[in-house]
């Protein structure tokens, strides 16, 4: 998005939404985070600290299969993972590197509030 300072409807937005999918949990760590070391005396920590404003890992989403499963006591529908580990980012910037990464959601399984 190019920002026109001289069109008013041309707004600079406060953020940018991405909905990511990778292969898996480390690609989408790798993409996402740095880690980081702590050491407090005997005590070393590593934590993944977020590149972004914000990240939302949802990870394995499920869509029904078309079955329904029936047991004594209810009816439900049965659910079927689907590939990749996905990932909702808000960052106050364009983000390009994790173009590879976006995917198109119709219906989003969240969202930001």
């Amino acid at each position: 998005m190019t920002y026109d300072p001289f069109d008013p409807f041309n707004e600079v937005p406060m953020y940018f939404d991405f909905f990511l999918k990778f292969a898996d949990e480390a690609e989408a760590n790798a993409a996402l985070f740095d880690e980081q070391t702590n050491v407090q005396g005997d005590v070393v920590e590593t934590v993944l600290v977020p590149k972004y404003a914000a990240v939302d890992v949802i990870g394995v989403l499920y869509a029904p299969t078309g079955k329904t499963i029936h047991n004594e006591e209810l009816s439900y529908a049965e659910m079927a993972p689907i590939d990749g580990w996905h990932v909702n980012v808000r960052h106050t910037a364009e983000a390009p590197e994790l173009d590879a990464y976006k995917v198109d959601v119709k219906t989003p399984a969240r969202m930001w509030a």
